[in-house]
């Protein structure tokens, strides 16, 4: 294998998107590279490379950098196309599920779980968590008075994903669609603070999902050093874009832009936009420490403006 044909993820255990990229390695049977990047600021060996984006996880394909786990599965998913994702009726019906859930739902799960640990949370973790979110204060103090609240919330909703799953093995029916990964890291982010059981104690169809879901593994990693990983994209080549274009209306190829998550625009990605399209966004970023790198992101989720 090719320096730049090597599947590395940057990630850290505790992540639950990391976990979702994780997960549908494991699905595919696949064999990557495991970088292990900070769970807080500073991330001097992975901020270089993604222009300043600082979420985990974040998927490299030599000097070809992934941003964001609904891009970074079809990524995997055009590279390992078996076994073969849900598709038709009930995958179009899981993709509203999908966007419902990362719009919606996560923030809660994510806001419970901190409240049920703010006692025992690193001050450093609150203080980061506080900076990326500032419209929303996770400050331990709101953690915990938030808990009765997110706890009616999700006792309301998490039990009805049982009555969407019905008796099928998996949200997009026989196979697994990109939404039962998505699906699968609430239940899992619970699981992991023994908070889980309360939220399905009636579920009928749940428990066997998760275990079939949890069953798919990691696949096969190995351990490679932060160093590694920037010196295999300093010394490849991003990958030609077949049909560069620029759909969005006031841009052009070459713009310098600011890309921010639209959820909190106080992140700030900077680049030069190569293409953009309903599906994808691509910018061009050079350092002297990685070198130059296309960083590609999803198109919805994310919003751009010239510097």
């Amino acid at each position: 294998m090719g320096l730049s044909e090597k599947i590395i993820l940057h990630h850290y255990t505790a992540s639950p998107y990391s976990e979702k990229a994780r997960l549908f390695l494991g699905y595919k049977g696949a064999s990557w590279f495991s970088v292990i990047t900070p769970p807080i600021l500073p991330k001097p060996d992975l901020v270089p490379l993604t222009g300043g984006y600082r979420r985990a996880p974040v998927l490299q394909i030599g000097a070809d950098i992934y941003c964001d786990t609904s891009l970074i599965l079809e990524k995997l998913h055009s590279i390992f196309p078996s076994p073969p994702i849900a598709s038709g009726r009930d995958s179009d019906a899981a993709d509203l599920l999908e966007y419902l859930v990362g719009s919606e739902l996560f923030v809660k799960v994510a806001r419970y779980v901190l409240g049920s640990n703010a006692k025992r949370l690193p001050e450093d973790l609150v203080k980061d968590r506080a900076d990326m979110h500032p419209h929303h204060p996770f400050h331990r103090e709101n953690l915990e008075m938030d808990l009765h609240y997110l706890s009616i919330v999700l006792s309301k909703y998490l039990p009805k994903f049982d009555s969407a799953l019905l008796n099928r093995k998996f949200f997009g029916g026989d196979l697994p669609s990109f939404a039962d990964f998505s699906v699968y890291i609430i239940f899992w982010f619970l699981h992991t603070i023994r908070k889980l059981k309360p939220f399905i104690a009636e579920a009928e169809y749940l428990p066997d999902w998760f275990s079939r879901m949890k069953g798919f593994g990691s696949g096969n990693s190995e351990a490679l050093a932060p160093a590694e990983a920037i010196r295999i994209a300093k010394e490849s080549e991003p990958v030609r874009i077949a049909d560069p274009k620029i759909e969005d209306l006031g841009f052009g190829p070459g713009d310098r832009v600011h890309l921010s998550p639209d959820s909190y625009d106080q992140e700030i990605i900077s680049g030069t936009l190569l293409h953009s399209d309903e599906s994808r966004v691509i910018l061009s970023s050079e350092n002297d420490k990685v070198g130059k790198v296309h960083i590609h992101f999803p198109r919805i989720g994310y919003v751009f403006k010239k510097v």
